[in-house]
């Protein structure tokens, strides 16, 4: 026995590292143990290169995670085994079990940054639109995330995740786009979307469409978002922070299809209380004014003559 394991030794001596992995500077050592007779760990991440078995049970430190394998340290060498042979370590800190426990699924919803601290300014690598993490904490606007195994850990913008996948088909507009039209608000405009009613805005810019809820509003419609995953597109729509500028949208309602303008600010009332959106927003067509001035807002006028000429290019 005490050769085989002089043997094991003298063999894991000589790994070296022979693959890329995930971001060292983001990895978190988590301790595993072996849970097959039948592991074996390698030179490199391949079934093909140099190898010794492992007994199971054997306690090694998972450094990084790739795939399918598991980049491992045994008495301060490094070595690669498949992930299904490795296990959490029954001894593993209660701490970090309570973080485990505490952790919530999320979901990237467009392509952005991983970062190293709660910081853009910090190391960053680039994480795909639906990559399944795991968010353990929140640390101001960003989402303290992890990846399954907890073995790597960085941070991500909260306007990033969400609870579920989004779909990434591209809305096809050419259907309905030559529909588009203008409508004058005190003329016809108001009765698009009448108090009450469910109705969706396609943004022009971002491509992205969500369901509304016309709550009132009689120089302009005020409405706000129908669900908490509408309010998570319209915080998209305003790249991560809701603001009073002027977006070009289309307005879906009543079998029309019309350019309007909106801004993303919640003020005001709301009727919808589980949405996330304290309040409402304004929804403008031709024609129409500000509740403060009973003017017209030309930002507003100039994002509906913006959303006419794209629907007509």
């Amino acid at each position: 026995m005490l050769r085989r394991i002089r043997k094991i030794i003298s063999l894991v001596m000589i790994l070296t590292l022979a693959l890329a992995v995930l971001s060292p500077a983001m990895a978190q050592s988590v301790k595993a143990k072996v849970n097959s007779s039948s592991a074996k760990v390698y030179k490199s991440a391949s079934s093909s290169s140099k190898h010794v078995s492992m007994k199971k049970g054997t306690q090694v430190t998972v450094t990084a995670v790739k795939g399918s394998w598991a980049k491992v340290k045994l008495n301060g060498k490094t070595g690669y085994m498949p992930t299904k042979y490795l296990s959490k370590a029954s001894g593993s800190s209660k701490t970090t079990s309570k973080k485990a426990a505490k952790r919530t699924v999320g979901y990237v919803n467009k392509k952005t940054y991983i970062y190293k601290k709660a910081s853009s300014g910090s190391a960053k690598r680039s994480i795909s639109t639906n990559t399944k993490v795991y968010v353990v904490s929140k640390s101001g606007s960003y989402y303290k995330v992890q990846n399954a195994s907890g073995s790597v850990t960085g941070y991500v913008k909260a306007s990033c995740l969400s609870k579920s996948k989004v779909s990434t088909k591209k809305a096809s507009s050419k259907a309905w786009k030559s529909k588009v039209v203008k409508m004058d608000w005190f003329k016809n405009g108001k009765n698009v979307l009448k108090k009450g009613k469910y109705g969706y805005i396609y943004d022009i810019d971002t491509g992205i469409e969500l369901k509304i809820k016309r709550m009132g509003g009689h120089y302009h419609a005020d409405v706000e978002p129908a669900t908490a995953a509408d309010t998570a597109k319209l915080l998209r729509v305003a790249k991560g922070k809701f603001s009073w500028k002027s977006h070009a949208v289309i307005l879906k309602a009543g079998g029309k299809y019309v350019a309007c303008g909106i801004n993303t600010k919640p003020h005001g009332d709301q009727t919808i209380r589980s949405n996330n959106y304290d309040g409402q927003f304004c929804l403008h067509m031709c024609g129409s004014w500000t509740h403060a001035s009973s003017k017209e807002n030309q930002n507003h006028q100039s994002a509906i003559n913006r959303a006419y000429k794209w629907a007509h290019k």
